[in-house]
């Protein structure tokens, strides 16, 4: 008992950190760029991209940590929501790593029953007749994908921006099945799937693309979201974020350091959690080790946490989902 009460005020600490210090700190830059797209074009739109990913997973893993953490000190296990996604090579693996419960979801009563409904079988029986086995056993497949993240998109929000997200995610999953064969020879021709390069690529490969289709969540219209990924090829303004335009954002130098500082502890902390639980790793050091750690931590709320007179406090943003 003791053990999950400890375990569970841990979590809900790092849960605040990453909601406070981070998520919240790095909003007001985040709502510059997105509230104003005809001024911030270009490389801030690569900004927004970025900022409004590292907003979003320490929000919403932040408050998924709280309430794991609350769950922990009252005897509850609650499952695992997040798995590193951020590691992914791929975005199916991705999705299998983020909002992980959402996901099983969709999959056991989505998934599934669409893909062996009756109807589904005599779409399946329609194609293997007159587009042959190979192309055939595809179509009921793709077709099932293609209604769970069109449902996807709607459990997020009924409007268009939603919808072409989920189907963007659709897209992207359905056209890395298809080129699996490239895949297969290109890691037959050259021997770099084990390269830790090649493996660094993948994850920033992943990262930019589901942070490219993400941002519609925060333009909220399709037009104008794809208006911006234009502007990423066509104005080149690269040398503004070196003449400081980055302290119009919103953001003061200190909070570019913070936010730095910050990045650096969540990132440590998913690499260090690959090999087994920070907590149980840290409850296995000496006393003075686990105090320094978790007085450092509170005080770092404290201190660094975006709060207090004059601040305008922000709820978790998967609240309105």
């Amino acid at each position: 008992m003791q053990k999950n009460v400890s375990f569970g005020i841990q979590r809900i600490l790092w849960g605040f950190f990453k909601k406070l210090v981070i998520a919240d700190r790095i909003l007001p830059a985040v709502r510059t760029i997105t509230q104003n797209p005809d001024t911030y074009q270009g490389i801030y739109v690569l900004l927004g991209m970025v900022f409004y990913a590292v907003q979003l997973y320490a929000d919403f893993t932040g408050g998924i940590d709280i309430t794991i953490g609350i769950a922990e000190v009252l005897g509850i296990k609650v499952k695992e929501n997040f798995e590193r996604p951020f590691f992914s090579k791929s975005t199916a693996e991705y999705w299998r790593r983020w909002h992980i419960t959402m996901g099983t979801w969709f999959r056991d009563y989505v998934f599934y029953p669409v893909s062996i409904s009756g109807f589904m079988m005599k779409v399946s029986k329609f194609s293997r007749e007159k587009l042959g086995e190979k192309i055939g056993k595809k179509v009921p497949v793709y077709l099932s994908t293609i209604i769970v993240w069109f449902a996807t998109g709607i459990w997020h929000g009924a409007s268009w921006n939603f919808i072409v997200w989920g189907l963007l995610n659709c897209l992207v999953i359905i056209v890395s099945q298809e080129l699996e064969p490239f895949y297969a020879w290109f890691h037959s021709r050259f021997n770099v799937r084990e390269k830790f390069l090649f493996k660094l690529f993948q994850v920033g490969r992943t990262f930019i693309l589901m942070s490219a289709i993400r941002i519609l969540d925060c333009y909220r219209n399709v037009p104008v979201t794809f208006r911006m990924y234009r502007s990423l090829l066509t104005k080149w303004n690269v040398n503004e974020l070196f003449n400081g335009a980055l302290l119009e954002l919103g953001l003061e130098k200190t909070d570019y350091y913070v936010l730095i500082f910050g990045i650096i502890i969540m990132i440590t902390v998913s690499l260090v959690q690959r090999s087994g639980s920070i907590r149980e790793k840290l409850a296995a050091r000496p006393y003075i080790v686990r105090y320094v750690a978790y007085v450092g931590l509170f005080i770092s709320i404290i201190v660094f946490g975006a709060y207090g007179i004059g601040y305008d406090s922000n709820q978790f943003i998967y609240n309105q989902f």
